[in-house]
């Protein structure tokens, strides 16, 4: 997560700066949030399954 941090912390001073790649900029900012939001959804669900029993899925038919 720290390395989605620092690209986007690198492509919004790009931005700022005025590097005249703006689209490709974009992109990259895009993909890099993108990644940002699966790793804390991942993480997220790690934690929460981690409360859970483990129990799921089995079922006794």
């Amino acid at each position: 997560m720290e390395r989605c941090r620092r690209e986007i912390a690198a492509i919004e001073a790009g931005l700022v700066a005025g590097n005249p790649d703006v689209m490709g900029l974009l992109l990259g900012y895009a993909d890099w949030h993108a990644e940002l939001r699966i790793l804390q959804d991942e993480q997220q669900q790690r934690r929460h399954g981690s409360d859970r029993t483990g129990d799921e899925g089995s079922s006794e038919s």
